[in-house]
This record gives C-alpha cells, structure tokens and sequence, in this order.
C-alpha cells in the first residue's frame, strides 16, 4: 500500500508540474497575443508608425547585437526617426523609438520624465539587487546622486586623470616594447585595461591584480547579456529561468563580481587611513544614502561597471579611427605639438577628433530609456501618450543624414562649424536631470589618453576586427600597430 501510495504521489507530482508548466505557457501566449492586440489597436495616425515585424521579431532584435544597426535601417526605411516596437513589457503603453532630436531633448528635459522601473529593474540584478543611482527615481535617486557628486570635482577629475595618464606610460613602456619595431596591440582590450586599473586605483583605491581583473570581465559578460541585453525586453525570461541555464549561469556571475566588491570594501576598511579624502568609496561608505553593505557594494559595482567600458571604448574608437585615417592623425599630431603636453586638452583638432570619435561610435549606442509624464506631440504632430516609455538611441541622432553630411564616415573637420541641429544631436552622456554623473571624468580621460598616445605613436590598422554591441558598443579583435615617430 506504501509503495502505491509512493508511486501515485510521484505521478501526481509529475501531473502537477506539467500542469503548472502548460498553465504558464497558456497565459503567456495568451499575455502575448492580449499585448499585441492591443498595441495593434494604436495605429490611427496620430500615432508614430511601427516598425516592420511582429512582437517576437522585435524581442528578438531589441536583444541582440544587430539592435543598433536595425533601428538606422528601420528609420530610414519608414522616413521617420520615431517608431513604435511591439514589446511585453507595460502591455497598456506604447513602447516608441524616439530619435528625432527636438523630440528626444524634450523627452530628457522633461521634469516629469523618469526611468521606467518595468525596464531598470533587471538591471539591479547586475549589481546584487539593491536600488542604485542608475535604478532608482525620486528621492531615492537624487539622495544617491548627491552622496556621490562630490567625487567627480575638479580636483578628483585631475587626480584621477594623472592616474589614468601613468597607468598609460607604464602600458606603453611594458605593452609596447620597443615602440620602433612596430609593436601589435587588441585596441579594445587593451585600453580595458588602462581603463580598469585607473578606476579601481583612484575611485576605490584597490589595485586589481591581473586575473582579478580577467575574472570581472568575463563575469560581467555574462551577467551584462542577460540583464541588460535581453531580459529589459522580454519579461517572460524570469518565468521560465527553469529552462535558461544560460540565465542561472548569468546570475552565478553576478554573486562572483558582488564578491569581489566585498572584497574591494573589505580592503578599503583594513586600511589605516584613506589615502585620498572624497573618493566614490569614501563618500558611498560614510554616506546614509547607502545604509548595508549590499547597497554600498551594488553602488561601487555600478560605477566599477560605467567608469571603465565605456571610457575603454570610446578610446578604442578613437583610436581606431585614427589609425584608418593617418592624414587626421598626422593633423592631430601636429596641433599638439604646438602645445606643451599639460595644455593639450586646449587643442582644438583634439576637440574635433574627440567629439567625431564620440558621434560615429556612440559608445552607449541604446541611449537612456524614460517614461514620459504628460502628452508630448512629435515634429510631425504624431502623439506620444503620457505614460509612453520612450526609448532615445544616442546612434539614431548621431548618424542622421539629415543632420550630418556622410553620417558613416570620419571627418573632424565637420565640427568647424557646426550647425544648431548637429550641437544639439550630439548628446554621448545623455540629458536631463538623470545624466551621466561621471562624464567630466570620462571626457578629462578620454582627451588625456588620446593626446598622450598620439602624440609620439604612428597606428596602423593589423586587423580590422569586428563591431560587437550589448549596452556597450564596442571594437573586438581590433588589432593596431604602433610605431615611435
């Protein structure tokens, strides 16, 4: 009688989660086939159009490295910059493309636009979960925001810049041999590293050992694809982690890199005294903005994560550009050797170089994403409904042809005199109150680090490598040669 009752119980069991199982495959198709009826449903003209394909197609896309590439060829395609996607998330609000820059400023500018929690929330599961400066709204946003300001004074700005600058000297006296044999370097990688090493050093003021610093970056590939690439647009993805081990894999990732910042908070409190007053770590560690070590350490990972990739890369775009054009190159050159090297960010072909690196290869390709507070009309008096969450592609203002002449090729020289429409589509750090709170650093880095190497290195493209995008755009197998001038 045992041994039925066992038998029948596992059949039950096994009925049970079959039955659940098609149960949560019934609503979601059903959740599905609802969405889409209803985002069907808002086609009249005083809408913005669709884009081509069905629900499924744009989950697909909006998740994958072809996302920014798609949105220039849609746009183009439907002679409008501001289209609407068929997405899950907030099944009752339109989900709009917004790269019209009128429209795109307004929608940043807007006191009552914020950021759509329904599309940051997976996001937290990058950092351990708690709220962060990126995740968070309100007073809790600006409470976070304010605690940290004060590292990105002009004081800390050069601190950490002359940092950057001498973690470069040392990569291109160790890296770079003997720089007249033509040496080889990854573009990408290496200014990963430079980058890396001169955040963890200022910001934190933890020197990442060589495979500490392998081990975050392949741990936060793996939790950057699933968090920040696909499950902002499929919500579906945390019903059925069962069957994703990919995504069970992602979160292990996120446990390692929120040890590894337990670490870098347990180094910092075994030190006698701070090295340096105001860092991120001091202010996150003494600020009641950040009130348990979970928070303190999704805050530092946060910046960890933003401070480091995305200056790297601009850099290698630069670089890279530099390389494929050596007639810019040699201008540049000649411009800061003309200055003495603590006035090269006066140059004005640096300027030039830097801000046509920056439009060309927006490195934060997406842009930002906000939920719009009140009615707001488009230049072709299309209608985005209050409650729309907007999605502000940098890449879809930046590469606009109506705006920029060769939208797809390199030419400082365009920003000799630029018009109001190309000053105002130019926005790599985002708008509003919710802007980049870093990007006096990042700015300050990416000019010092270009004018150094430039300045006595000849680069040569080895290998064109490839173009890779998950929230960062980036170079991969991008290969430069460097030579002593």
């Amino acid at each position: 009688m045992e041994l039925l009752k066992s038998i029948l119980g596992q059949q039950l069991y096994s009925i049970d989660i079959l039955t659940i199982s098609l149960l949560l495959a019934s609503l979601s198709i059903g959740y599905i086939y609802i969405v889409s009826s209803h985002t069907r449903q808002k086609k009249a003209n005083k809408y913005p159009p669709y884009a081509p394909g069905g629900m499924w197609q744009h989950i697909q896309i909006s998740a994958s490295s072809q996302y920014p590439w798609w949105i220039l060829d849609v746009a183009r395609d439907l002679h409008n910059r501001v289209f609407q996607l068929s997405l899950p998330m907030s099944p009752m609000a339109h989900k709009v493309v917004v790269g019209e820059v009128d429209t795109f400023r307004r929608v940043l500018t807007d006191p009552l636009s914020e950021k759509p929690m329904e599309f940051y929330q997976p996001f937290r599961d990058i950092v351990g979960g708690p709220p962060t400066v990126l995740t968070s709204n309100g007073h809790e946003w600006h409470g976070k925001r304010k605690a940290v300001a004060p590292a990105f004074s002009s004081n800390h700005i050069k601190r950490m810049t002359r940092v950057a600058l001498e973690t470069t000297e040392i990569w291109i006296r160790d890296t770079l041999v003997d720089p007249t044999k033509n040496a080889s370097f990854d573009v990408g990688e290496e200014m990963i590293g430079i980058t890396l090493s001169s955040i963890s050093e200022t910001a934190f003021e933890y020197k990442m050992s060589t495979q500490e610093k392998k081990i975050f970056g392949r741990e936060l590939e793996l939790t950057l694809i699933e968090f920040a690439l696909k499950a902002p647009f499929n919500p579906l993805r945390a019903l059925f982690s069962w069957f994703l081990p990919e995504r069970g894999r992602a979160f292990a990732a996120a446990q390692n890199t929120k040890a590894m910042m337990f670490q870098i908070i347990k180094s910092y409190r075994n030190m006698k005294e701070p090295l340096n007053n105001g860092t991120i770590i001091q202010l996150v560690m003494e600020s009641d903005a950040f009130l348990t070590d979970e928070e303190r350490a999704a805050q530092l990972m946060e910046f960890l994560i933003a401070g480091h990739d995305t200056t790297a890369y601009t850099i290698a775009w630069i670089l890279l550009e530099l390389a494929r054009n050596p007639k810019e190159q040699t201008k540049l050159r000649e411009s800061l050797s003309q200055l003495d090297p603590e006035d090269w960010s006066r140059s004005e072909y640096l300027k030039k170089v830097v801000k046509e690196g920056m439009r060309l290869y927006p490195v934060v390709a997406g842009g930002s994403v906000r939920k719009i507070g009140r009615d707001i009309m488009t230049s072709r008096n299309e209608l985005l409904p209050k409650g729309t969450i907007c999605f502000l592609p940098f890449i879809l203002l930046s590469r606009n042809p109506d705006i920029f002449n060769d939208p797809d090729s390199f030419q400082p020289s365009r920003w000799e005199t630029p018009t109001r429409d190309m000053l105002d589509a130019f926005n790599p750090f985002s708008l509003g109150k919710q802007n980049c709170v870093g990007q006096s650093l990042a700015n300050a880095e990416v000019f010092a680090m270009v004018a150094r190497i430039c300045s006595e290195l000849e680069l040569s493209v080895e290998s064109e490598g490839s173009v890779d995008f998950f929230l960062t755009l980036k170079p991969v197998g991008a290969r430069l040669r460097a030579r002593k001038v």
